[in-house]
């Protein structure tokens, strides 16, 4: 019997092991595949193994039609293609806007996200909602962005447009007669901060030479109250704690001390000396510059978390500093700079760096150049940070670890000193009387409808329409509306 004969058993066995083998090896090769495939990596046609990149597309409005290097894609955004690695040229249209365009960059295994692309009418549709009969002092928009407040009438008399429902008739806000102290002369309003609540407005007012702080209760203007009066103090600048409209962080410009202060505990704390500009985040977080303990001519960075300070980093002494700080996907970032250094250094979570290595010295993730750098900003949603001097623009993209330096062909118009952040992902400046808008990178840069360039524009909370102060043919200003829908969309 064959099972009897040693040889034949042994052929047997060796066989049934060829098979466990390649078996083995069957299961391996597909798992490879399968990770390869789920890792970035395709099949061509011939078999061969290639790269791909996941890209998301999404647009306002959408859908909007998808080209990839001149050729037209079945899916419309919003959705996720798959691209072999490598440069293309997208393209995304709709019929009554103008075209979105930018070059991306795609390796094997990367997942890319084109969340931001915001397509503009071709032709804009401007309406006036009320002529102003004087010049305002003061036009300001929400951190929702849904209300706007645009002072009117006597120095102390406002109005407020609900823009979530932009049919409702703006609403008067009058401060009350002792919440602001009576001028012989000119007055100014400037906004120094909104309140997390979107309710409450930190409000400087400017009169004889001199400036008082009040803090401005937008649904309630009976309970504005001047903060000079109330808790008897006299800033050169007062900013809000952690954003809560009755918390302050009180600045003396003669001793450059740093205190603490609310309405409910009205005596000043102090907290730090010799400041010498400063940012603060949450209710314990300040980042600022001083030059107690400097070497000659240099001056420190530190940042103070709760109970502990960090030496971040020197800086040359000078007369302009830039600091700020927020988090992104949970970590901090620190950015900061002096504007004759020509540079800003960005920090991620330096705090974390020399708790770990306390030994060592934080070293920056970035530096961002501009000649006579003096603006410095995180955009809406943190992930990008921009520094700047006029038109000229360096821009870091947290998310991606990319960095931008550029300048503009549109030059500012007076007064502004800069520009602002749109949203999370575009700029936005007054030139020649037109409202300049592009992407972080400067990609994709419109002018839309005619703006003042002394009042920022506002944006309804779901950018359907943009509001601004413009000239009309009377050479006074309307506070116009300019819808960035076509009619057929809106």
């Amino acid at each position: 019997m064959d099972y009897l004969d040693p040889k034949k058993e042994l052929r047997h066995n060796v066989i049934l092991f060829t098979g466990y083998i390649l078996l083995a090896v069957a299961i391996v090769m597909a798992t490879l595949i399968l990770l390869k495939l789920s890792y970035g990596f395709g099949l061509g046609k011939d078999g061969t193994v290639i790269q791909n990149g996941l890209v998301y597309f999404s647009s306002q409005p959408h859908p909007a039609s998808i080209y990839v290097d001149g050729q037209l894609k079945t899916s419309k955004t919003n959705t996720r293609m798959l691209l072999p690695a490598g440069i293309y040229d997208v393209k995304l249209a709709r019929s009554g806007y103008g075209d979105w365009q930018r070059k991306i960059e795609l390796d094997g295994g990367d997942v890319e996200h084109f969340d931001y692309p915001f397509l503009f009418p071709k032709s804009l549709v401007t309406t006036k909602l009320q002529a102003q009969p004087a010049v305002p002092a003061l036009m300001t928009q929400s951190p929702d962005r849904r209300w706007l407040i645009v002072q009117q009438g006597a120095i102390n008399e406002f109005v407020v447009y609900d823009l979530k429902n932009p049919a409702k008739p703006a609403a008067p806000m009058a401060l009350p007669a002792g919440s602001i102290t009576k001028a012989t002369a000119g007055e100014t309003w400037q906004l120094a901060e909104w309140a997390d609540d979107n309710n409450h407005l930190l409000l400087q007012h400017g009169f004889d030479g001199r400036t008082e702080y009040v803090m401005a209760n937008r649904s309630e203007p009976a309970l504005s109250v001047n903060l000079n009066t109330t808790l008897a103090i006299n800033p050169a600048k007062l900013t809000l704690n952690n954003r809560k409209y009755d918390q302050y962080y009180i600045y003396d410009a003669a001793t450059a001390g740093l205190q603490s202060v609310s309405l409910k505990t009205p005596v000043p704390a102090s907290l730090l000396a010799r400041v010498l500009a400063y940012k603060t985040y949450d209710n314990d977080t300040v980042l600022y510059i001083t030059d107690s303990g400097a070497p000659a001519g240099k001056v420190l960075v530190k940042l103070l978390a709760g109970s502990k300070t960090y030496n971040i980093r020197s800086l040359p002494a000078g007369t302009g500093y830039l600091v700020d700080l927020t988090t992104y996907s949970g970590t901090m970032y620190v950015a900061v700079g002096a504007t004759s250094d020509n540079r800003v250094f960005i920090y991620k979570d330096p705090a974390d760096q020399l708790n770990r290595q306390p030994d060592h010295v934080a070293v920056s993730s970035q530096v961002l150049r501009v000649e006579a750098v003096n603006y410095l900003k995180f955009s809406d949603t943190a992930q990008y940070i921009m520094v700047e001097n006029g038109s000229h623009f360096a821009v870091y993209d947290i998310e991606n670890k990319k960095a931008y330096n550029y300048t503009t062909n549109l030059p500012l118009d007076a007064p502004q000193a800069h520009a602002q952040w749109m949203d999370g992902n575009r700029l936005l400046y007054v030139s020649g009387a037109k409202l300049a808008v592009f992407d972080y990178d400067n990609a994709n840069s419109r002018l839309l409808m005619t703006a003042n360039s002394g009042y920022l524009p506002a944006f309804a909370p779901d950018f359907k329409f943009v509001y601004s102060l413009a000239p009309n043919a009377a050479g006074q200003l309307d506070l116009d509306q300019t819808a960035l829908l076509i009619p057929a969309d809106q």
